[in-house]
């Protein structure tokens, strides 16, 4: 985990950030963060982190965008709400870091080519598609298509694990997907 320990300067900052982030849902009270550090301490994935939950808030505060959007705790923060629960100001952390993984996927912060945004972007489509995660087509996306050894492992394994019943040919899809696609729709047009 990294300390906040960079020069902030006029020329980093975008006060614009902290608005723009109050307007999203899950950012609504960011304002109100006193920095206890109760998110921080409650959370479980926080040693895979390069910022704490707490950091996150104060950059955010600082106006600094380009760092928030480009760091990995937004990608690793398992949702568990465990932060949420404990927050004395009532913030939505996770909710707040489901919308920065969705801005930073719509800036230019996260290339195209990063993994952490192709595999949070696929995994979602995959949800909507079927309503659960079908494992092969996830790994088919995120695969190197490149990589010829990669692709010749990944079939091997495959081949194993279907000939155990661990993973099906074809993906199977929910019953009420249509259900499923309105809420999609909706969470969209609230983010």
């Amino acid at each position: 985990m990294k300390s906040l320990e960079f020069k902030v300067t006029p020329e980093v900052r975008d006060d614009s950030f902290v608005k723009e982030i109050a307007k999203m849902r899950g950012g609504e009270n960011v304002l109100d963060c006193i920095q206890c550090g109760v998110c921080s301490g409650s959370c479980h994935a926080r040693f895979a982190m390069d910022y704490t939950p707490m950091q996150i808030i104060k950059m955010i505060h600082l106006g600094l965008k380009e760092k928030v959007l480009s760091s990995r705790t937004i990608w690793i923060c398992a949702s568990c709400y465990a932060c949420a629960t404990r927050c004395p100001r009532n913030i939505d952390i996770p909710l707040l870091m489901s919308a920065l993984k969705q801005m930073s996927m719509k800036s230019a912060s996260v290339s195209e080519g990063e993994v952490k945004a192709r595999f949070h972007k696929d995994f979602t489509e995959i949800i909507r598609k079927y309503g659960r995660i079908y494992e092969p087509e996830l790994k088919m996306r995120l695969i190197s298509k490149t990589d010829l050894g990669e692709i010749y492992r990944n079939t091997l394994l495959a081949l194993r694990l279907w000939r155990r019943g661990k993973i099906k040919v074809h993906p199977v899809r929910i019953k009420g997907i249509e259900d499923l696609s309105r809420i999609f729709e909706s969470s969209l047009k609230e983010g």
